[in-house]
């Protein structure tokens, strides 16, 4: 996992005692899957029109408005 990533439950669940790998902290690792700098190991997209709705066997959520703009993206 991304040290970014596993920084707020390791410091906040764990009491740092999980240890990233050491491949993960090397810059060779850094991945960027979207173009720009405000994406970064992770991101926080907002989109207010979107609504969850059961699929049609009723054990999974979908929201294809977010789908929408995943697509785009």
């Amino acid at each position: 996992m991304h040290p970014s990533i596993s920084q707020f439950p390791n410091s906040s669940f764990y009491r740092k005692q999980i240890c990233d790998a050491p491949d993960v902290k090397h810059k060779t690792y850094e991945k960027r899957y979207l173009p720009g700098r405000c994406f970064g190991p992770y991101s926080f997209i907002n989109v207010p029109l979107g609504k969850e709705e059961m699929d049609d066997v009723g054990h999974s959520r979908m929201n294809m408005v977010e789908v929408a703009l995943v697509m785009k993206i």
